[in-house]
């Protein structure tokens, strides 16, 4: 389990909770620049959508699509359902519903076991009125979901833990999979950094190893040389795991880490070696206020790569509508900031956009299909560009570009790049 929560903050990297304090925390880099606003930013809901302004018509049947979360169990993330169902409020009420039907989720959760989305796919996909089915944030249950979908229902997913859903039939995938994350992280240290050598430390279970030699494989066909050391999960201390790595002569640093124990530990080592280089985290995790508290008062001041745009760098337009927007429709501030109801929020907007083209009210599996491969982008809070089916190898990746953004301290973020490709496989 905690295997999954490390991978999943791979492809939730989009966001980071803020943390109080004015304590200087771990920090790596050199002085950066802000990139403009992101040209390709969406703001306008309504055009986005193809709705129309004002409230949907009550009197008219619902438009009904399914919606999968793993929430209720052990391990939840129940702010992605938080924003999906606020992303249905402010369409119903603001644009227009769904050719002027109202818009409707029909919820079914993945508590803590993959049978979970057995039942869920038994529940949606032989619901004639579910036109499409929507993935919150899962780490089990994908499987057995689409072992029963069959390709039958266009299945829509902001992110992905497993690179298998990628290769089911109806599968479309906005926001990448730790593959896409890895191959973006390795075009913005070859192309932007221009790093030569690259450390990386990884705690030593099997998901995060594996991580680590999709990360080493991407970064040698760039020629880049990768020091990778894998140190024992239980530990405290990743000072001899970051000497080890050759942390402190890299061109960067690279801290496979998600819980807050080891994002304190990284950032305490990394600073009694006074590594200059940038350190890029390929998560959210480690710019929590639990990591803050742990070390003295703010998270470190690293950078963070990307499948989303940051909503906590409010500086970004795309981020500044969707605050007013979610507001508007009811979002708490503390689900808001989250990277699952924002994740959620955009699924949910892209998925009225795809069924108005595909007809609105007589949408059908099939036409709704036919627009979620066609669209070509921009993607409300995410790439600039979209592309489904262009990786053979993964042909449900729609959405694979990165971007790079840096922490600055109490709370702020700033872009440090626009979207980048992923490098070839």
């Amino acid at each position: 389990m905690a295997a999954g929560i490390a991978v999943l903050s791979l492809v939730t990297a989009a966001c980071a909770a803020e943390s109080d304090g004015t304590t200087d925390g771990a920090k790596g880099g050199p002085e950066t620049t802000a990139v403009a606003d992101n040209p390709a930013a969406v703001t306008d809901l309504v055009k986005y959508t193809g709705g129309s302004e004002g409230a949907a018509d009550d009197s008219l049947a619902p438009v009904t699509v399914g919606w999968v979360n793993q929430q209720g169990g052990a391990l939840g993330f129940p702010s992605a359902t938080d924003g999906a169902e606020a992303a249905v409020e402010y369409i119903n009420k603001n644009l227009g519903g769904i050719d002027g039907h109202p818009l409707k989720l029909k919820t079914c959760y993945v508590v803590e076991n993959e049978q979970d989305g057995n039942a869920c796919g038994l529940k949606l996909v032989n619901d004639k009125t579910v036109k499409t089915v929507l993935f919150g944030s899962t780490i089990t249950g994908n499987q057995s979901f689409l072992a029963v979908n069959k390709g039958q229902k266009p299945v829509l997913m902001a992110n992905s833990i497993s690179s298998t859903d990628a290769q089911a039939d109806n599968v479309f995938i906005y926001n990448g999979n730790p593959s896409s994350i890895f191959r973006g992280l390795a075009t913005y240290l070859g192309t932007v950094v221009k790093a030569k050598k690259v450390s990386v430390i990884y705690p030593q279970d099997a998901q995060s190893a594996d991580g680590a030699k999709v990360l080493e494989q991407a970064l040698g066909d760039l020629d880049i040389d990768v020091k990778a050391v894998g140190f024992d999960p239980s530990t405290t201390n990743l000072t001899s795991a970051a000497v080890a790595s050759g942390a402190a002569d890299a061109d960067a640093v690279i801290p496979l880490v998600s819980s807050p124990p080891a994002c304190v530990a990284a950032a305490k080592a990394l600073d009694t070696l006074k590594v200059k280089a940038p350190v890029v985290s390929a998560g959210a995790f480690c710019f929590s206020a639990p990591v803050a508290k742990g070390l003295g008062g703010e998270a470190p001041q690293w950078q963070q790569i990307s499948t989303q745009t940051n909503v906590a760098d409010k500086t970004q337009p795309d981020v500044q509508a969707y605050i007013e927007a979610s507001s508007k429709a009811g979002l708490s501030d503390q689900s808001q900031s989250t990277p699952d109801a924002a994740l959620a929020w955009g699924l949910v907007l892209t998925a009225a956009r795809l069924t108005n083209a595909a007809g609105g009210a007589d949408a059908t599996a099939q036409t709704i299909a036919e627009q979620a491969k066609s669209f070509i982008g921009p993607l409300l809070l995410g790439s600039e560009t979209i592309s489904c089916g262009s990786d053979s190898a993964a042909p449900g990746i729609c959405g694979a570009q990165t971007r790079v953004f840096e922490y600055t301290g109490n709370g702020s973020y700033k872009a440090l790049t626009d979207w980048l490709e992923p490098s070839a496989k």
